[in-house]
């Protein structure tokens, strides 16, 4: 084909589509991924992101900080039952736990991120405001 031939040839791979293009009304809701930096003290701790393509939870704590961090997710199914659940990262700095799901496609995912301490409470993103990070499936 010319046009794969042309895109190969300009070093921009080649990008097929086979069949007939889904009409917008049967296209899937397109996802929305969200990430939250927990801040102590001006300095990032702990991060956390939901990554829409494949419904993963991501945590990484980013410095010596307090403890593990954790992730704490809400989200409705479809049925209307309530799924929640945390998540733990582990003490090493830099390193990402990594949390698949399969979460129905344009639903919204609701999530906080903490980091356990020394002090009796632990340090959450929702601390401030009280308002969680909204990501959609």
């Amino acid at each position: 084909m010319r046009i794969r031939h042309a895109l190969a040839t300009a070093g921009l791979g080649a990008a097929l589509i086979v069949g007939p293009l889904p009409s917008p009304a049967q296209a899937a809701p397109a996802g929305h991924d969200a990430h939250v930096n927990l801040y102590v003290d001006g300095k990032i701790v702990a991060s956390a992101s939901f990554i829409s393509a494949g419904d993963r939870f991501e945590v990484t704590k980013r410095s010596s900080y307090g403890g593990r961090p954790y992730l704490d997710y809400k989200y409705i199914r479809k049925d209307g039952t309530l799924q929640e659940a945390t998540h733990w990262g582990v003490s090493n700095v830099g390193y990402t736990m990594k949390f698949d799901h399969d979460f129905g496609e344009g639903r919204k995912v609701a999530f906080r991120l903490c980091v356990q301490n020394t002090y009796g409470w632990d340090d959450c993103t929702d601390d401030a405001d009280g308002q969680w990070e909204v990501g959609y499936a």
